[in-house]
């Protein structure tokens, strides 16, 4: 079938008084306060002074004020270049203030009339149901939304517009879109001021924040008489298109809203359009079993559990709480045990479930319910209780009076354990260290040398050396892992008269013979009595001065 195009046959203008009731349910109340700087005639110094010249968009009455500085710094600006004072409330306020106008009374937002290129506007989406007759065809079921915006011009003056902005056709077989509006990639949105009805677009259906009263009697001879479309409404539904998308291919959505699900259904339309893995389009609410019409069947329940449903107003998780449970096979006394399921989320009964013991189950349910806990925190005890050899047979170690408690201490005693295996680990890794750096210094004694009253030595000990790095703001203790296993040497130079002072560190290559560094205090670099020293114990070792011991495991 040829799609009709509607573009022509939609209204043009919304009805006469859709801005005065938009006025009425308080869309537009927000009101302002623009000011800007300006001049006033003092006539007792018979000359004009600066001030600043305020409008009220409320009332459209002009006032003066006395103009203020709006302080700030380079650091943090203010909102806007000068503030005023409001006398009658006895502050001073600025671009963004909240405050009342001294004329009219009413609470508005102080705005600085360089803060609006273009003044101010707000908007309002009104959807409004409607029937559209097409000739040849039965009547069309229409949802049209109207951008309702109010101008606020920096002469405070206001303006009302509307504008066509989405529209939705309910046909025999699916539902057509109609836009009013485009948006660019950077998100913002561009008015045609007509209907447009493109063949491809992102099929996402949004919510209705605010509609326009309508009778049911509108649907009677439409392509949507039997949608229900009001009673998914009085169940809270924002979603119309999609609710209407979903009665368009799955008829039997209405039989939920008659028998009172409509609750239920709002909920898994919301949850499943808000989850973040909805790519638009039609809902397919998985949750509902569409081979069926009956609603009980519909929702996998015989008419027992039906009637337990309705009476206790389950929500979506309560039917997939009782669901996981009775797909395991137990059995269930309504209403009591719904109420105990109740107490816990759907996604630990199913922890629960798959972890625990059938046969333990609801002992399971009742133990956390009273323990105010979860089922992580009981089987993380018990693994840590098996761990450490304790008899689960036994009921007061396998359901302990105080859970919480339990498991803070089997926690403690790990943290301890822990705690103290660290802590021997250190101390024979300090033990090591200690002997390693013996064992270096023993090696590298060799090496020291005094000239010019100079000295260089050897570090001793690893305290020794994270001294040295405070001492002279560096990183040099950072080197004291691969100084200890030979990778490299780290000698101290000192004046003779201070030996014991942190002056350089010298990094050496003890295969090349060779400085990879020399750094003094923050890093400095070496001074010309400190170069000179390192040359000249350079070439003392060069000619043989020392002899380095050779390395355990080195060929002889």
């Amino acid at each position: 079938m040829e799609q009709i195009d509607y573009e022509p046959l939609l209204p043009k203008a919304p009805p006469v008084d859709l801005v005065q009731w938009a006025l009425e349910q308080e869309l537009f109340q927000e009101e302002y306060l623009i000011y800007k700087a300006g001049r006033v005639y003092e006539p007792l110094e018979d000359r004009m002074r600066s001030a600043v010249e305020v409008v009220c968009t409320n009332c459209g009455k002009t006032f003066f004020a006395e103009k203020i500085d709006a302080g700030g710094c380079s650091a943090c600006y203010a909102p806007a270049p000068f503030g005023w004072y409001h006398q009658e409330m006895s502050e001073s306020v600025i671009s963004g203030s909240i405050t009342t106008c001294p004329i009219c009374g009413c609470k508005a937002k102080v705005v600085h009339v360089g803060s609006t290129q273009r003044g101010i506007e707000k908007g309002a989406w009104i959807t409004m149901m409607s029937r559209l007759s097409v000739e040849g065809h039965k009547d069309r079921f229409v949802l049209t939304e109207w951008l309702v915006k109010r101008w606020i011009e920096k002469s405070g003056k206001s303006r009302y517009t509307t504008d066509p902005y989405s529209a939705w056709v309910v046909e025999e077989k699916k539902v057509v879109r109609l836009m009013g509006y485009t948006k660019t990639m950077g998100g913002s949105i561009s008015l045609f001021h007509e209907w447009a009805q493109r063949k491809t677009f992102n099929d996402v259906y949004g919510t209705v924040s605010i509609c326009y009263p309508w009778d049911k009697s509108i649907l009677e001879g439409t392509t949507a008489e039997n949608c229900k479309l009001d009673l998914y409404q009085d169940a809270g539904g924002k979603r119309l298109v999609s609710y209407l998308a979903l009665w368009r291919k799955r008829p039997a959505a209405e039989n939920l809203l008659v028998q009172g699900c409509g609750h239920l259904l709002v909920e898994l339309i919301d949850r499943e359009k808000s989850s973040g893995m909805d790519r638009g389009g039609i809902p397919k609410l998985t949750d509902i079993n569409w081979k069926e019409k009956r609603p009980a069947q519909m929702l996998g329940l015989n008419k027992e559990e039906f009637r337990h449903m309705r009476r206790m107003r389950w929500n979506a998780e309560d039917l997939e709480r009782y669901r996981l449970v009775k797909g395991a096979g137990l059995s269930m006394k309504l209403p009591e045990d719904m109420k105990l399921l109740k107490t816990m989320p759907a996604y630990n009964i199913n922890l629960v479930l798959e972890e625990a013991p059938r046969a333990d189950f609801w002992r399971t349910i009742r133990y956390l319910n009273k323990q105010k806990s979860d089922w992580r925190t009981l089987r993380d005890y018990r693994r840590m209780a098996a761990e450490d050899g304790r008899d689960l047979t036994d009921n007061l170690v396998c359901w302990p009076r105080d859970l919480a408690a339990s498991h803070r201490r089997q926690i403690a005693e790990r943290e301890a354990i822990r705690n103290k295996k660290e802590a021997e680990k250190r101390a024979k890794e300090q033990a090591e260290r200690k002997e390693k750096f013996q064992e270096r210094l023993a090696a590298l004694e060799a090496l020291s040398f005094q000239r010019g009253g100079l000295l260089i030595r050897p570090c001793r000990t690893e305290a020794e050396l994270i001294q040295e790095g405070k001492d002279l703001h560096h990183c040099v203790a950072s080197y004291a892992k691969d100084h200890a296993s030979g990778k490299t040497a780290i000698l101290f130079i000192r004046k003779a008269e201070a030996p014991d002072k942190p002056f350089f560190t010298l990094e050496f290559d003890e295969k090349r013979k060779t400085v990879r560094q020399n750094r003094g205090l923050r890093n400095c670099d070496r001074t010309p009595e400190v170069m000179a020293f390192e040359k000249a114990w350079l070439d003392w070792l060069k000619k043989g001065n020392s002899q380095l011991p050779k390395k355990k495991g080195a060929a002889a």
